[in-house]
């Protein structure tokens, strides 16, 4: 799923593109029966239809196009939603589901292999992401304000990170990564951190999301199957991340062959040398391993 600098990195793109623009055609599939929520696909490409585009943010890992008439244009990408900026002559993409033809003759055509992507037009943003956390890169967010978003919880650290709730935009890939920096094993209780764990914690989120960024987000499919960027190329963060699917393969602080568990049912890849395991978890987890050498973390019986 694309995260946070997957999706700050589209919403820079389209940015430079798309502000000023008038929206002068929508087309949505009959194929995409979820992608427009709320609404009927009739009503919202009627009023999108005729609206200037007047400003773009990102809330978590949603997208947000501000329109003229003060209301909001929010856009999940989900799975395999991706926003594709284009011309009318370029060649047909593959699973095309929407497309919004632009003022200027350029188009936006919404490519999602899975058909699990979303759209609201809306009033306020804030009635369809009312829950999320803060934002990570933003300066209020400290290691002070992590800690207190936790709540004292005793879940694994790894499953908090990616509560939207608790923090907003992160998900396994740069979950993975910030604990990677932090030196903090996934299976760690929340509530058994200690300052300093959370101080290195934050150090890791902000610098996990701002190389993402710098790398225009992270490809790790084929084509249309995984992120890519508004002019169809993929990012480049897989080619450097330091932890997320490196398992067997040694770590690049100490050399110590990185390991895979699953935690609250997703994968989860650390260095066992850097990120020691919490006391007792020996005894609380049956670690076996399955084909290709991967390690798999179940209850034990």
């Amino acid at each position: 799923m694309p995260e946070l600098p997957e999706v700050e990195t589209v919403r820079r793109d389209l940015e430079a593109r798309v502000i000023g623009r008038t929206i002068t055609s929508c087309f949505v599939s009959e194929d995409a029966p979820r992608l427009v929520q709320l609404i009927t696909r009739e009503s919202f490409c009627e009023s999108l239809t005729g609206r200037t585009i007047v400003g773009l943010r990102r809330r978590g890992k949603y997208l947000i196009v501000d329109l003229d008439d003060e209301r909001a244009w929010v856009i999940h990408r989900r799975m395999s939603g991706n926003i594709l900026y284009r011309t009318p002559d370029d060649p047909p993409d593959e699973w095309v589901r929407a497309s919004f033809g632009l003022d200027d003759g350029q188009e936006l055509r919404w490519t999602d292999l899975r058909k699990f992507g979303t759209m609201w037009l809306v009033e306020d943003a804030t009635m369809v992401m009312e829950s999320l956390g803060p934002e990570p890169l933003e300066a209020e967010f400290t290691p002070v304000v992590l800690r207190a978003r936790a709540r004292k919880r005793s879940i694994p650290i790894k499953s908090l990170l990616l509560d939207q709730t608790v923090v907003a935009g992160i998900g396994n890939l740069y979950g993975d990564e910030a604990l990677w920096y932090a030196q903090v094993h996934p299976l760690r209780p929340a509530n058994k951190l200690k300052p300093d764990d959370w101080r290195r914690l934050h150090t890791g989120i902000v610098k996990a999301l701002q190389l993402g960024i710098a790398a225009r987000g992270s490809s790790l499919g084929s084509t249309l199957r995984d992120h890519i960027n508004v002019d169809g190329n993929p990012g480049e963060n897989q080619t450097t991340v330091r932890a997320y699917g490196r398992d067997g393969e040694p770590c690049y602080r100490c050399a110590t062959l990185m390991r895979r568990i699953i935690v609250g049912g997703r994968s989860s890849v650390f260095c066992p040398k850097c990120q020691p395991a919490p006391r007792g978890t020996a005894k609380k987890m049956a670690v076996k391993r399955k084909s290709k050498g991967k390690l798999h973390a179940k209850p034990a019986a």
